[in-house]
């Protein structure tokens, strides 16, 4: 699977049911060189189940926090409408999500998709194990130099040209991203009333978790990764929060 984030604009649709707009994909030149094409998007899988889930990860109801119930392309733009959990208790992780929603301190999203069709200019050693499923067309063979040109014309990206053009691409779910590594937009969200210090320990636990999900040397080893990871996480925030 692959994960592309965007910072979009959001709008917020009904505040009481916890329903926001977001801008999830447009054509641009990625942070990886890589571009998306909006008329590619399929949703065959996405239309069955639409979850709206916490930074891409899957390995528990908790970490679903709400439902896409819309999606279309507009133009070059992949607009989605999320709703946020709030209407259940137990979760909590949605309120804190759809409060930093709210008060504009949580603003990005990501979309996780399986590609279709792609064109690349990057050789065949370093395509990576998501596009196994993919039609891979490499730019520079003989069918494949054509379509490139073709395509780079159609996106018209000032001169620059991309490493890979995702054709078409099936949508999986959309992420909120957690600002857990952003201090600086944790510290003004603190200040101003929207997270509290019960919501900084779990942010503070969930980044160190994700900071140390792929260590294997042991169980007492990764918590003292996590502990320390967790202890560099909140020194980082309140040197931020002293700016403030």
């Amino acid at each position: 699977m692959i994960r592309r984030e965007l910072n979009p604009e959001t709008r917020v649709i009904d505040e009481k049911a916890g329903i926001v707009e977001y801008i999830a994909s447009d054509q641009g030149l990625d942070a990886q060189n890589e571009v998306v094409r909006s008329d590619g998007w399929r949703f065959d899988r996405f239309a069955k189940n639409s979850p709206l889930v916490d930074s891409h990860k899957y390995g528990s109801v908790g970490s679903c926090v709400g439902k896409v119930i819309d999606f279309r392309v507009v133009g070059r733009q992949l607009v989605e409408t999320a709703q946020w959990a709030i209407d259940v208790a137990e979760n909590q992780l949605a309120r804190l999500g759809w409060a930093m929603t709210k008060a504009g301190y949580l603003k990005a999203v990501s979309v996780g998709f399986q590609p279709e069709v792609l064109l690349t200019r990057v050789p065949q050693e370093y395509w990576p194990e998501a596009w196994g499923r993919a039609k891979i067309l490499p730019a520079a063979s003989k069918p494949g130099r054509g379509i490139w040109a073709d395509q780079v014309k159609d996106l018209a990206l000032a001169g620059k040209e991309p490493d890979t053009i995702y054709v078409t691409q099936q949508q999986l779910e959309l992420s909120a991203c957690v600002l857990g590594s952003n201090p600086n937009a944790l510290a003004r969200s603190y200040k101003a009333g929207v997270l509290t210090d019960a919501d900084m320990e779990m942010i503070s636990k969930e980044y160190s978790q994700r900071e140390t999900v792929n260590r294997t040397n042991g169980a007492a080893a990764v918590r003292m990764a996590q502990q320390r990871s967790q202890k560099l996480f909140l020194e980082r925030f309140e040197r931020a929060l002293k700016g403030f």
